[in-house]
């Protein structure tokens, strides 16, 4: 079980929930991730890596909205909650600067993913996120659990 003392029951539930279908994700990007040793990621592995980048990064905010809600029952959804929310988990220690700067290439790129074509992904951008999304999402575990 997540160590996520002084949350409520449901919420601790919540976050395992999010962290297990997190670990589910990132199975297909262990799988990408050795395709990519011996070959570019075709179209199709493109976008499944996309996809589970995209999956992995709602999770994880999920996680860090009920973690700031938590600190800060106020915490308002608008148009700018987002950039918003990663800025305050920093400022409530939730996490470092060092995981923000990961944590908004990933939304970054979640946002050009949601907004953008499937065909205008491609072996460049994905690359880098897939190598490095196991090390981010370790590093988010070890700063928010």
């Amino acid at each position: 079980m997540v160590s996520l003392n002084g949350l409520p029951d449901n919420e601790k539930e919540k976050i395992e929930f999010e962290i297990h279908q997190i670990e589910k994700e990132l199975k297909i990007i262990d799988i990408l991730k050795k395709a990519i040793a011996n070959h570019e990621l075709d179209d199709i592995q493109i976008r499944a890596g996309a996809s589970s980048l995209h999956s992995i990064y709602n999770g994880i905010e999920k996680i860090l909205l009920i973690k700031t809600k938590s600190l800060n029952d106020d915490f308002e959804i608008d148009n700018k909650w987002h950039t918003r929310l990663v800025a305050k988990a920093v400022d409530y220690g939730v996490i470092t600067k060092e995981l923000e700067e990961g944590l908004r290439e990933l939304m970054g790129f979640r946002h050009f993913y949601r907004h953008t074509y499937g065909f205008m992904l491609d072996n460049e951008l994905l690359r880098p996120l897939i190598l490095n999304i196991e090390k981010l999402f370790r590093q988010f575990k070890e700063e928010v659990l």
